[in-house]
């Protein structure tokens, strides 16, 4: 056969296979938008205080657009591997530590992902007096995990701010966003003005640690940042950064004061989502639903861990993954929980302070 014959010939097999190749890439593509799409945080260190229940629900420790395709299974010498969440209630004889491992099945009991962890028991006793303040939105806006956290240390943290009574006082303000804390916003409660946030220094024109301390005259040893639920969307960029601009001033006037970043919490089911109003009857989260929002939660607290998780001195609460967003809300709320959810906040929250404050 003569090269003016296979020269076409050849041709056409390249055309036919570029064809092919072309036709196979675009049905990959294709394939792929179908595919069920999994994404899985577990931070590198769990706390349980002896005396206290933590629980990490797999519906909220992986996010996924199929729940239903993928089952969890949880090893630990300690704790019980329950069916939709690993629960441990921390003994004094168990006081150590302990590898705590999850893995990831899709329906067919394939193996799709193994996360790793350590689960620290640790003694409720603290050795010293804390005085903690927490700044954040209505979730830390004169809740009773205040005066819980209180109770279980024996009066040995108390809480600092210009809100609240006392030893729950607190820098909790409802519908506030991490930038609010940067500006100069103005909040009100039931309608009435309490004046310009006071982290806010009207002279430097920028949020100011050392001005908040001089200007109520409050020098807590411990700070905590609950932000996250307000400002909420699909790039958790800014509420990121607005928070490290909070930590990078603090660190400015306070080198090694302790600083606790609490992951905002799952909202509750789609029919809460729906059925909140406002004041005047109108939806609260109109065109909100519950998949979505999940996605952001679980966004925002991967990026908050790659940003904050090695930086000294700060520690991450994972609470996010530790709320019973299933049972904990009220009627017709999505975004407060009731007495069992602010009893699981501090059980959460005092473990990691007994694990963390004394190393």
């Amino acid at each position: 056969m003569t090269q003016k014959v296979l020269r076409p010939l050849l041709a056409v097999f390249v055309l036919l296979f570029a064809l092919m190749l072309g036709w196979n890439v675009k049905l990959q593509q294709e394939v792929e938008k179908y595919k069920p799409q999994i994404e899985a945080y577990l931070p590198e260190d769990v706390y349980v205080a002896v005396g206290t229940t933590i629980e990490l629900y797999n519906n909220q420790v992986a996010w996924t657009g199929i729940r239903e395709g993928y089952s969890f299974n949880w090893d630990c010498d300690v704790g019980e591997n329950r069916e939709d969440r690993f629960s441990v209630t921390g003994k004094e004889e168990q006081i150590g530590e302990y590898p705590l491992t999850l893995t990831i099945y899709d329906y067919n009991v394939n193996e799709i992902m193994t996360l790793k962890s350590t689960l620290h028991v640790v003694d409720r006793v603290l050795e010293s007096e804390y005085s903690i303040m927490n700044m954040g939105d209505s979730l830390s806006n004169g809740r009773e995990w205040y005066r819980t956290i209180f109770h279980l240390s024996d009066g040995q943290i108390t809480f600092a701010g210009t809100r609240g009574w006392t030893k729950y006082s607190h820098e909790g303000r409802s519908g506030f966003s991490a930038q609010d804390y940067l500006n100069p916003t103005e909040y009100f409660s039931e309608g009435v003005s309490e004046g310009i946030q006071p982290f806010y220094d009207p002279v430097q024109e920028m949020f100011d640690w050392n001005y908040y301390k001089l200007y109520t005259g409050k020098d807590p040893d411990v700070i905590q940042i609950f932000l996250g639920t307000n400002g909420l969307s699909d790039d958790p960029k800014d509420t990121v950064d607005a928070v490290a601009s909070m930590i990078k001033n603090i660190r400015r006037h306070d080198k090694e004061i302790p600083i606790y970043l609490v992951n905002t919490i799952y909202w509750g089911d789609q029919e809460k989502i729906a059925t909140m109003v406002r004041q005047d009857g109108t939806a609260f989260l109109p065109g909100e639903f519950k998949n979505r929002s999940d996605k952001r939660i679980m966004d925002l607290m991967k990026a908050m861990d790659k940003k904050f998780a090695h930086a000294k001195g700060v520690t991450l609460i994972p609470l996010a993954l530790m709320h019973n967003s299933a049972e904990n809300f009220q009627e017709g709320d999505a975004l407060h929980p009731g007495d069992a959810g602010d009893q699981q906040f501090a059980d959460v929250m005092y473990s990691v302070y007994c694990g963390t404050l004394e190393d």
